[in-house]
């Protein structure tokens, strides 16, 4: 039989480890702060899911309420058109960004992201706030961090110290010389039985800890709690491998536990944060101040040109009669297109840019294990940078449609029907 797998040495390690109450306590406390950050993301999902079907009965309660007050309304002319107007900048336009099975895993980017955006005859690009440049994904966006980055911060310190000082510990209690006459096979598989079970405990502590987050969310599935019990077990295989590196290395228990240390905040601390500076000089947000000025700019032409502005569009729709000398809200939609034709190519290159620095943190995140760990989670949430890239897409063509069908029917002064507002475009169809 391998020396390593031999049951004398597991059962001997084993019994020993079962008598370390600090081990345990450790275990315990690391259970503890786990399953109360797992509940916390649980019910937090629960919360969003319920809200996500809350929005689409409010949607439809909307939806009728505006068909019977266009069927009840004033005939077509330019009440109805206002009507119309309202009603495209109104609510019924709201979008909410779709997540995925493991919501629980990533539910805080939810909070610091735009993820509820509206579809509008307004303009999305004036008062909107750009989320800025990628930040560190270790490093709490809002209130503590999630689920997966509190497994990062907190299993690896109780790791390294169930780990990191083990030979040193026999060496320093005068037991080392001992151990390695009674073992027929050196201090090899005594070593890695004892790692062994130490992992053993680490990956159970993180699975039972962290496995009711997914459980307490109604849209999580079996197969979701599989990827992350896997990525759970590679994540504590690696501590548990640097422990074991660290207690073979010629020094002392303190100086051990040092090293463990130091390499603990290299790779939880330094390695993200120098891979989005890194992302963030390779990939400069655009100024700020520019966008600001751009801005003004675009609704100051749009105020000064309001008419022309009017008139180009007739000029580029002749199916719509023309409605001359403008009447609002005919004489506004305009000025708004306008301003968002002028503020898009800028709105696209912050969300260009932002994403350049995802794909770039994302390709060297295994240099950390912590934050490839935070990033496994977001995207089994639906919640990485990547998804919420590809809901801006789908909200920008939602809106385009949605104008598309709008714009023509305010401008020519006459408004919607009854059955054209139940025909209006829905986000996801």
């Amino acid at each position: 039989m391998n020396p390593v797998f031999s049951a004398c040495y597991w059962r001997a390690e084993g019994s020993k480890f079962s008598r370390q109450p600090l081990a345990w306590g450790a275990l315990a406390a690391l259970w503890v702060v786990l399953l109360v950050t797992a509940v916390s993301a649980g019910l937090d999902a629960r919360a969003w899911r319920s809200d996500a079907a809350q929005d689409a009965v409010q949607h439809a309660a909307r939806l009728e309420k505006a068909v019977e007050q266009f069927r009840a309304g004033p005939p077509p002319g330019p009440a109805r058109a206002v009507a119309t107007y309202q009603l495209g900048r109104g609510e019924l336009g709201s979008t909410r960004m779709p997540v995925d099975a493991g919501l629980a895993l990533g539910i805080q980017r939810l909070a610091v992201l735009p993820v509820r955006l509206k579809a509008s005859l307004d303009s999305r690009h004036v008062d909107a706030r750009d989320p800025g440049p990628l930040r560190n994904p270790m490093l709490a966006d809002a209130a503590l961090p999630g689920l997966p980055a509190m497994v990062a911060l907190l299993l690896p310190l109780v790791a390294l110290v169930l780990c990191a000082g083990l030979v040193q510990e026999e060496r320093e209690q005068g037991r080392l010389a001992l151990l390695r006459l009674q073992s027929r096979h050196g201090v090899g598989p005594v070593l890695v039985a004892a790692l062994g079970w130490r992992f053993i405990a680490l990956w159970g502590v993180a699975v039972a800890a962290t496995l009711p987050a997914l459980a307490l969310d109604p849209g999580a599935t079996a197969r979701v709690a599989l990827q992350w019990s896997a990525a759970l077990g590679i994540f504590c295989a690696f501590w548990v491998v640097v422990g074991g590196v660290v207690s073979c290395a010629p020094l002392s228990g303190a100086a051990s536990m040092l090293a463990a240390l130091g390499i603990w905040l290299v790779l939880t601390f330094a390695v993200p944060a120098a891979l989005v500076q890194r992302a963030g000089d390779r990939e400069p947000m655009p100024s700020r101040l520019a966008a600001v000025l751009a801005i003004r700019h675009a609704q100051q032409e749009g105020e000064d040109n309001e008419t022309e502005l009017a008139r180009a569009w007739y000029a580029a729709h002749p199916e719509v009669p023309a409605k001359l000398p403008p009447a609002w809200p005919a004489s506004f939609v305009p000025r708004v297109l306008a301003q968002d034709r002028e503020l898009q190519p800028l709105a696209q290159d912050f969300q260009e840019r932002r994403s350049a620095q995802a794909v770039f943190v994302g390709r060297w995140s295994w240099s950390s294990p912590g934050l490839a760990l935070v990033l496994f989670g977001q995207r089994l949430a639906g919640t990485d940078a990547a998804r919420h890239a590809h809901y801006l897409e789908r909200v920008d063509a939602f809106e385009a449609d949605w104008r598309e069908f709008l714009v023509p029917r305010v401008m020519d002064l006459q408004g919607m029907g009854a059955g054209q507002v139940e025909a209006l475009p829905r986000f996801g169809r």
